[in-house]
């Protein structure tokens, strides 16, 4: 018994003297990486950094943080920022935004308001710490300017992770639901109130591969670039409309785009009537604008339906027949 006490007192011993080295070299790192940031482009100020939890938790807590970008024009606000890690699992970390952030953008300033905004990471527990995993999640995230038009959703979810048997491959997602757009955009896109006042669902999801992986010990003076871009899904769904969209693109050294994508809209005379109602088309225009979609409609059999291709060669975009114009760069 007396054996069993002594083991438990030594244990005991080793762990809170773990605790405490892990302690002090989280904030000392966090310091160190928040002066490296000061003293790098952009600027970055806070109050205190604190961190707690003994015995099974490093939680730190940062106080009025406060970042700005090299050119001057974003400034970022937050009162508290949390980072929380299990002390026997380092490797992944949980951050804790505020309720209220605040954005200024060039003098206009935004109240970014959330119900609750978490994002989550893991790195691989080796030297490089390779990426593994990272998602942020909102719920109900409002962006509020001080004349107080408003962009609300119901939630807002966006991920990243290592897909399995890859090294430098990375599925990408982000989805949107339950979109209300400012009054002012949405009477500048419908100003005849054709479509419901809630967009329903924005979706994106692809595959990445790019040149080296993602290491947060890695390099500092290796860049990664994206290799491939593959679209696997592109949805929005706003009242009987839908647009969805699957292809492939390839930047060659200087970003250049091949590649084609696949582009299909549901009941897409709705955007060709808000198209009209906008002034974008002529109403006396729509007859042809429709007749010149149907004969490049490549899906004719499916009723409601416009599918076309968007084919980018060298950085040139055709949509079908029609020349579109330089694609934008990739890198």
């Amino acid at each position: 018994m007396r054996k069993l006490i002594v083991l438990v007192v030594v244990a005991a011993t080793l762990y809170g003297g773990y605790w405490f080295v892990g302690r002090s070299q989280i904030q000392d790192r966090l310091t160190e990486a928040l002066v490296q940031v000061d003293a790098g482009d952009y600027d970055l100020s806070y109050d205190t950094l604190h961190t707690r939890g003994f015995p099974s938790r490093f939680d730190t807590t940062i106080t009025d943080l406060e970042f700005y970008d090299p050119t001057g024009r974003v400034t970022y606000f937050a009162p508290t920022f949390q980072l929380f890690a299990l002390s026997y699992r380092p490797n992944e970390v949980i951050a804790v935004f505020p309720q209220e952030q605040t954005l200024d953008i060039d003098g206009e300033v935004f109240t970014l308001i959330t119900n609750d905004m978490r994002a989550s990471g893991k790195v691989r527990a080796n030297a490089a710490l390779a990426f593994q995993t990272a998602t942020i999640e909102a719920d109900n995230p409002r962006i509020r300017s001080e004349e107080g038009a408003e962009l609300a959703m119901a939630s807002l979810l966006a991920a990243m992770r290592l897909s399995p048997g890859t090294t430098q491959t990375y599925d990408a997602f982000v989805e949107a639901r339950s979109i209300v757009l400012p009054e002012d955009i949405r009477r500048m896109i419908d100003p005849q109130n054709l479509q419901p006042p809630i967009i329903q669902n924005l979706r994106f999801d692809s595959d990445v591969t790019l040149s080296a992986p993602i290491e947060l010990n890695g390099d500092a003076a290796m860049s990664a670039q994206i290799e491939t871009l593959s679209i696997t899904e592109f949805a929005l769904a706003w009242g009987d409309m839908s647009l969805s969209a699957i292809g492939d693109v390839t930047p060659d050294d200087f970003g250049v785009l091949n590649g084609s994508i696949s582009i299909s809209a549901r009941n897409w005379q709705q955007a060709l009537d808000l198209a009209v109602s906008t002034g974008v088309v002529n109403a006396d225009r729509r007859f042809l604008v429709l007749e010149i979609a149907n004969n490049m409609d490549e899906t004719p059999h499916i009723p409601d339906t416009l599918t076309l291709t968007l084919n980018i060669t060298d950085g040139n975009m055709m949509l079908g027949a029609m020349p579109l114009g330089a694609a934008p760069l990739l890198r």
